[in-house]
């Protein structure tokens, strides 16, 4: 009685399957931390994209070690379809507004990637991102961002927080390539 209970109820009440529509988007997998120091006046601290730091009129301070932020690009293809796609993707990066804590102001310049077609940018600027040979319902692309932060003190101390933005689309994806099906 159960089972056929069921069936009135689906026959009744009918659910539609629909697959998810495709989506991108951009994950921060970890935060721009330029680490523990101190500044006397003003300086400037620059974390590369592999890693690498450089201090001027930076004191540094055990605690927090600088770090570069790590993205992950995300594209999923909605459904469960079996074609092999090729996937091209837009990345912008906005400017990041300076922040002022008490006494202490810091802003960020001097991007840098760990992309091989995108090594520096500049917010505004377009970076294509190729996905291709995608064969799984979500394919991605990791990268690691670096920046220069100066900071001016004039009292006090601060944790200086500024988030990155970063906007995503998808410019193209090809599915109308038939040797790879």
């Amino acid at each position: 009685m159960a089972v056929s209970l069921l069936l009135v109820c689906a026959f009744l009440f009918p659910v539609s399957v629909r697959a998810a529509p495709p989506e991108v988007r951009i994950v921060p997998d970890r935060e721009l931390s330029f680490g523990s120091f101190m500044v006397f006046g003003s300086g400037s601290r620059t974390i590369s994209a592999n890693g690498g730091v450089i201090d001027v009129s930076i004191v540094p301070l055990e605690g927090n070690t600088p770090v570069p932020a790590h993205f992950t690009v995300l594209y999923d293809r909605g459904n469960n379809s079996r074609h092999v796609i090729d996937v091209e993707l837009e990345l912008v990066m906005s400017s990041p507004v300076p922040v002022r804590v008490g006494g202490v102001e810091g802003k960020l310049s001097a991007f840098e990637t760990d992309l091989p077609q995108a090594l520096r940018i500049r917010p505004g600027q377009a970076i294509r991102i190729s996905l291709p040979n995608c064969r799984t319902r979500v394919c991605s692309q990791s990268f690691q961002l670096g920046a220069r932060l100066d900071v001016t003190r004039d009292f006090g101390g601060a944790s200086i927080v500024i988030p990155i933005p970063f906007d995503v689309a998808v410019i193209s994806v090809d599915r109308d390539n038939p040797g790879r099906r």
